[in-house]
């Protein structure tokens, strides 16, 4: 279209960050793009358009990719920073950005319960408005029904004034918490990338979930991985969740917060325990509560048992043993530390939470034999070339699947 300042775009361009090093490097992105001369152009031409008071650029962050990138605890806190240096960007600019949430439908992939996601999000972020995406079964779970789902836009819509009104308040982050959020965010990136490139990993990840039936499922949107190659670079971040929360392992929920914590309560037992008065206080720092909240969710949906005869699967008992235990002795890190923040096991300060899991757990527990059982079957008939065979029982394992999924409330 024709402006007294030249051609201007209709459409919206909207960048999107969502990978560790994309969000890094998204404020300065994002300043080269909002001096180009065509770009003000645009924006000028909407603000007119819309009758805004300032200028808006939209922005989308991803919530799967810097997760499956770098764990639960550095993807939260790159995000966070990211959003914070982006908003400071756009007021710079004399622009109001207005974030786009792309949040999966897991723990994993940036889920969560909708009042603490936006509450948690940083001061300066919410302008007034805000827009996310829904994706899969959280769709019917929050809105299959009227009355769920007037209460959730209520949510959405009450915290998202709720976060604008604070921030013209003067809301802040604490600085020591800031802090201690930037050493967690670094040691939790470390512990999760060293399992991520332990040698075999891709193969012990292959084999202790049912990866390999998901991919041969044909539900997707697009294709499990982008290019077809056998790495965990090319794999989609829906899958990768997908598979670990089937075999109960819940790992991208939770992995590498127990090392993090921990090693803030050895070297400085002061700022841990400023860390867990913080959570305790819901109120007091919301972006904290949020996380740790999630992790604790994710890690009692998993099951050592249940992983073990997973892990069990897995062909190389050398990379089986070793890459068994390292998992393993996470877990345990993540669990006790937890009982340390939560002041008594999990089970009985998360009571509402814990009833829950164990009514479903009765329920899963013959579904993960029975896809057990079809899963090494299954192979076994692929390994051998048998290709009919491996048909016939594609659709009963492929069911499994769908059932545990079902059960749990969550795919990928």
């Amino acid at each position: 279209v024709d402006t007294p300042g030249g051609r201007a775009c209709r459409l919206d361009v909207v960048p999107l960050f969502e990978t560790i090093d994309d969000l890094e490097r998204a404020p300065d992105i994002l300043a080269d793009y909002l001096q180009h001369p065509a770009v003000q152009r645009n924006l000028r031409y909407r603000q007119r358009e819309q009758g805004l008071v300032d200028p808006v650029q939209q922005v989308m962050i991803g919530y799967s990719d810097s997760s499956k990138d770098g764990g639960i605890l550095r993807s939260f806190w790159s995000l966070y920073r990211g959003q914070h240096r982006l908003a400071e960007v756009g007021r710079a600019h004399g622009v109001r950005v207005r974030f786009f949430h792309g949040r999966g439908g897991t723990i994993g992939r940036g889920a969560g319960p909708t009042h603490r996601f936006v509450q948690a999000l940083p001061p300066g972020s919410v302008g007034g408005d805000i827009r996310l995406t829904e994706q899969g079964e959280t769709i019917a779970q929050k809105y299959a029904n009227r009355v769920t789902a007037s209460h959730q836009l209520e949510l959405l819509a009450a915290g998202a004034c709720y976060a604008a009104v604070t921030t013209r308040r003067g809301r802040t982050d604490p600085p020591a918490l800031v802090s201690l959020m930037d050493e967690l965010a670094d040691d939790s990136h470390r512990a999760y990338r060293e399992l991520l490139e332990t040698d075999g990993f891709v193969t012990f990840f292959g084999q202790a979930t049912p990866l390999d039936a998901i991919e041969a499922s044909r539900i997707g949107s697009r294709p499990a991985r982008r290019t077809g190659k056998r790495s965990l670079g090319d794999l989609r971040a829906i899958p990768w969740v997908f598979a670990w929360n089937q075999s109960r392992f819940v790992l991208p929920g939770w992995y590498g917060l127990g090392t993090a914590l921990q090693q803030l309560a050895d070297r400085d037992p002061a700022g841990f325990q400023l860390l867990v008065e913080a959570k305790r206080e819901a109120t007091r720092w919301a972006p904290l509560h949020y996380l740790v909240s999630n992790a604790a969710t994710a890690y009692m949906t998993s099951s050592s048992g249940i992983m073990a005869r997973y892990a069990a699967m897995v062909s190389d008992a050398e990379l089986r043993n070793r890459v068994w235990q390292r998992i393993q002795t996470e877990h345990e890190r993540t669990g006790a530390v937890l009982q340390t923040i939560y002041g008594g096991p999990l089970a009985t300060r998360r009571p509402g939470v814990h009833r829950m899991l164990q009514v479903r757990n009765e329920a899963l527990a013959p579904l993960h034999d029975h896809q057990l059982t079809l899963l090494a079957s299954w192979r076994s008939h692929c390994a051998a070339g048998d290709a009919v065979a491996a048909g016939q029982l594609l659709p009963h394992l492929l069911l499994t699947v769908n059932a545990i999924a079902s059960g749990l409330g969550s795919t990928g």
